[in-house]
């Protein structure tokens, strides 16, 4: 079943996650990562902000760190492939806003290109469904039509 996980985790996932302040916990960061791993969710990245936090001091004791994410499965990322993750910029709060833009391809009524999705290859049956895709056809818009028809079952 298609899953998002979002929100606060207090956490930062990568060194690059954080600038000054306590080094990123190595411990801490792992057993995320296996939370996640053995959930199966996937971060789809962000644009905008690097951090969605910040302390709020003077430039010598600052401290920022991306910690408000959304992660997705790989059911989630095949219904939603043009979705992405945007750090508005922040007002009031010391966290800005972090906003999930789906863009459902089933709704706009456009043919988008075909865009190969890394989660698809978490997926079991994803090996079948290539292979049967290109079993007949010697095309590859054929073979590609097929695999994203399949893909959607």
């Amino acid at each position: 079943m298609p899953w998002v996980v979002a929100g606060d985790f207090n956490e930062p996932l990568l060194n690059e996650d954080k600038f000054r302040g306590r080094a990123v916990s190595v411990n801490r960061s792992l057993l995320f990562k296996e939370c996640l791993d053995n959930c199966g969710m996937i971060d789809i990245g962000f644009s905008g902000p690097r951090f969605t936090w910040t302390n709020k001091r003077e430039v010598q004791a600052l401290i920022q760190e991306r910690i408000d994410r959304f992660f997705v499965n790989a059911n989630w990322c095949t219904l939603y492939p043009e979705a992405r993750v945007v750090h508005l910029t922040r007002c009031h709060s010391d966290h800005c806003p972090v906003m999930l833009d789906m863009l459902n391809r089933f709704h706009t009524g456009r043919k988008r290109p075909f865009k190969f999705q890394t989660c698809w290859l978490t997926d079991p049956t994803f090996p079948r469904i290539v292979s049967h895709a290109w079993r007949q056809p010697n095309i590859l818009m054929e073979a590609i039509e097929n695999f994203t028809k399949e893909a959607l079952i």
